[in-house]
């Protein structure tokens, strides 16, 4: 009989806040790479939640799927992301999927759930799990973010 893939400490529910809650993963690991897949993505005016100064601080290859900015304000923010960050975006307009990654050599979380990366999410009805630890779940899980996702956007 063969191990599990998953252990059941490798598993969370996160059902308040979910922005905050990925931001404090990536402040409190050593990113290599992270992946983001959110239709919406805004700044925050709580600074914890400050997904260019955490780039900067950590310095992790990026990606970010999302759909094509629609204010100034979200254009600013993704153009700042870009220029400040090791951040490549791309957009689609029918992007649904909400998949946040984070991989280091330490630290590997795959978020799955309902919520964007928006200041409005952080007060809504919101469902997350939470992978911890599993090598071969983050692995597939960004398989599918770099071979279906990312090829059906368009570099923005």
């Amino acid at each position: 009989m063969t191990a599990p893939i998953i252990y059941p400490d490798q598993i969370r529910i996160w059902t308040d806040d979910i922005p905050r809650r990925f931001a404090e993963l990536l402040r409190t690991s050593q990113p290599t790479n992270v992946y983001i897949s959110s239709p919406w993505i805004s700044e925050f005016p709580n600074s914890a939640i400050d997904l260019r100064k955490l780039l900067i601080q950590k310095n992790p290859s990026t990606i970010i799927l999302t759909r094509p900015p629609r204010t100034n304000v979200a254009k600013s923010f993704l153009k700042e992301l870009k220029k400040d960050t090791r951040t490549r975006i791309y957009v689609n307009n029918k992007l649904h999927a909400k998949i946040y990654v984070i991989e280091g050599p330490k630290h590997k979380y795959v978020v799955i759930g309902s919520s964007n990366f928006t200041q409005e999410s952080r007060f809504n009805l919101e469902l997350a799990i939470v992978f911890v630890g599993s090598d071969i779940l983050t692995k597939r899980v960004i398989y599918a973010f770099l071979a279906y996702l990312k090829p059906a956007c368009k570099p923005w």
